[in-house]
C-alpha cells in the first residue's frame, strides 16, 4: 500500500538523519548501529530491515550528500557558461565543506582505513559522479565552448581540487589562504581551471 511506502521511506529518511549525526559526532569507527537506532527510537534489530550494516549507512549517506547535490545542481545550471557554472559549483562546494566538516572526515576515515567501503565508494558514488561531469564536459567541447581535451582526467583533476581545497578551507579557515575571501579564491580558482597560466590574448597585448 502507498502508505507504507511512504512510511517507509520516511522512516529511512530519519534513520540516515540519526546515523549521518552519529557519525559526525563519534566517527566511523566508533559510531554503531545501536547507538543508532536510540537515536531514532527504535530497536537495533529494525534498522536492518532497511540497511545491511554501517557500511551502507555511511555509504547511503555519502550518496545523498555527494551525488544527489550535484545532480541536482547540474540540472539547474545545465544552460549558463562555464565561468558561472564553475563559480557556482566551486561555492557550493564551499559551503558544503563547511556545514558537512564532521560527517566528511568521518567518510574520509571510513574510505581510507575499511577497504569494502572504499571499493564501493570509488566505483558506487565517484563512478557515476565522474561520469555525468565527462558528458558534460564532451558536450561543452563538442559545441566549440572548450578545448578538446581528455575527460577522463580533467574531471577527476578538478573534482579532487574541488572537494581538497573545500576541505583544507573548512579545516583550516585561520591558517589556508586566511587573507582571501571565498570569492577571490574562487575568482582564481576559475581563472585556473579555465584559462591555465600562459597569459591570455588580451593580456599580452596590455
Amino acid at each position: 500500500m502507498v502508505w507504507r511506502e511512504e512510511f517507509r521511506e520516511r522512516r529511512k529518511d530519519v534513520i540516515l538523519e540519526a546515523a549521518a549525526a552519529a557519525f559526525a559526532e563519534k566517527g566511523y569507527q566508533r559510531a554503531t548501529m545501536k547507538e543508532v537506532a536510540a537515536r531514532v527510537g527504535i530497536a537495533p534489530g529494525t534498522i536492518y530491515l532497511y540497511f545491511k550494516n554501517k557500511r551502507d549507512l555511511m555509504l547511503t549517506i555519502a550518496d545523498h550528500l555527494l551525488s544527489e547535490s550535484l545532480h541536482r545542481q547540474l540540472g539547474s545550471l545545465a544552460d549558463v557558461g562555464e565561468e558561472v557554472l564553475l563559480e557556482r559549483l566551486l561555492r557550493e562546494r564551499f559551503q558544503f565543506a563547511r556545514e558537512n566538516r564532521a560527517f566528511i572526515q568521518a567518510l574520509a576515515t571510513a574510505v581510507w582505513t575499511d577497504e569494502e567501503v572504499r571499493e564501493r565508494f570509488f566505483a558506487g558514488i565517484l563512478g557515476p559522479i565522474f561520469a555525468t561531469l565527462e558528458e558534460y564536459l564532451r558536450t561543452r567541447v563538442e559545441g566549440g565552448r572548450l578545448r578538446p581535451c581528455r575527460a577522463e582526467v580533467v574531471i577527476p583533476a578538478m573534482a579532487g581540487a574541488f572537494f581538497f581545497f573545500g576541505i583544507l578551507r573548512s579545516l583550516t579557515p585561520t591558517a589556508f589562504t586566511s587573507d582571501l575571501s571565498d570569492q577571490e579564491v574562487i575568482e582564481e580558482l576559475v581563472r585556473l581551471y579555465l584559462y591555465g597560466l600562459r597569459p591570455r590574448a588580451e593580456e599580452e597585448a596590455e
